[in-house]
């Protein structure tokens, strides 16, 4: 009686979220290798420098972007290793790409890539809806993502075979390779995915109730002892006002700090201005973004070029840290590229077990009240 009162839950909450959780699952697998997209999409405008170029230093790179926009007071430049590598700069919301070596704009704003994962990520998030409806979106897309929890957890016991012998279970564990009906094959394949997907599954879904829900939020930093932050204040900028140093020289001891604190392979750094009055600060990354082990953040006088301040991963309350964690564990980049694979493998196996889900549904539900209504007529 348990598994079958079980077993009609299980089929009829499918039913109900199963296109929502399709949506989430294949806009996840098409987020994989969201970073490394982007990071691709940027160098392909590498330029190769000509006879006697040289690259532009960090207050000439400031100084075209300020001319674009003199009233605004915050900045960016997204400096690389690599010397060939255009420049990210951003002046408040304005983005550019420029050449390292003339300056001169390569793209203005994000490239058609670029946006085409912004409206993936808002598919995922409230299903690409705007305006007023975009909150509806979000309570859709976080009612269902709780009620895929609940699908995992009864799948996994409506899995589990009522005599454990190996002859059984083998049958649920892989593919087979022949199959005496379609509704036979679906049913192995809802199995095997399901029992090979279970575990990243389950950890993607519950960590995304933490940005779904305020309780699961106050619930993680509660663990620690934690009040969760509210909603975070955009800063005002200060007006930037140039120090004694040079803005480049200001990147040469940022440079030369990350080699003394074991981050010389730095991947790229973030140089942000007007963040506050008198100093700049610079984001260290030895990585696409995901490192918050060993990425930190460098604040330096503008005008003696010393150390005001250095935050580092552990630097952040516990609470911010588990949050941290949580937020690279739902998209896999905790565990780096490997991570993210077996994250967006597992979102691909989710497509499929709403896909088989719903075929068996209508087999078991729709057909049988067909074949009535036929036999009325």
């Amino acid at each position: 009686m348990l598994r079958k009162m079980i077993f009609w839950t299980h089929l009829v909450i499918g039913l109900t979220v199963g296109v929502v959780v399709f949506i989430m699952s294949a806009t996840g697998v098409l987020l994989t290798y969201e970073a490394q997209i982007k990071e691709w999409d940027d160098a392909r405008h590498s330029v190769e420098p000509k006879a006697g170029q040289q690259r532009l230093n960090t207050d000439q790179v400031l100084s075209v972007i300020h001319q674009k926009h003199p009233d605004e007071n915050h900045f960016y430049i997204h400096q690389f290793k690599e010397k060939q590598r255009a420049i990210p700069v951003w002046a408040g919301p304005n983005r550019y790409l420029l050449s390292p070596y003339t300056g001169e704009v390569i793209l203005k704003g994000e490239s058609w890539i670029v946006e085409t994962l912004h409206f993936i990520t808002d598919l995922h998030r409230w299903l690409a809806l705007e305006g007023s409806m975009q909150s509806i979106g979000k309570e859709i897309t976080a009612y269902s993502n709780l009620l895929f929890i609940f699908l995992i957890i009864t799948g996994a016991y409506l899995w589990l075979p009522r005599h454990f012998k190996w002859r059984l279970i083998k049958t649920q564990l892989f593919f087979k390779k022949q199959f005496k009906s379609r509704h036979a094959k679906y049913f192995n394949w809802h199995h095997v995915f399901g029992v090979w997907a279970i575990l990243p599954l389950f950890i993607i879904v519950t960590t995304a109730t933490v940005f779904h829900f305020h309780w699961a939020n106050d619930l993680l930093y509660g663990v620690y002892g934690e009040d969760a932050p509210g909603p975070r204040e955009r800063r005002v900028p200060v007006e930037l006002i140039d120090g004694k140093q040079s803005y480049e020289n200001l990147f040469t001891v940022a440079k030369q700090h990350a080699i003394d604190n074991g981050v010389g392979d730095w991947h790229s750094m973030w140089l942000e201005f007007g963040r506050e009055t008198g100093n700049t600060r610079f984001w260290i990354d030895p990585s696409l973004g995901n490192s918050y082990e060993r990425a930190y953040a460098l604040f330096l006088d503008n005008d003696t070029a010393e150390v005001i301040r250095v935050k580092r991963g552990q630097d952040w309350s516990k609470g911010d840290q588990a949050w941290g964690v949580v937020r690279f564990l739902h998209t896999g980049e905790y565990y780096g590229l490997i991570g993210q694979t077996i994250a967006g493998l597992a979102s691909l196996a989710a497509c499929f077990l709403v896909f088989t889900g719903l075929i068996l549904s209508w087999r078991r539900l729709f057909k049988p009240m067909k074949r009535k209504a036929l036999k009325k007529k």
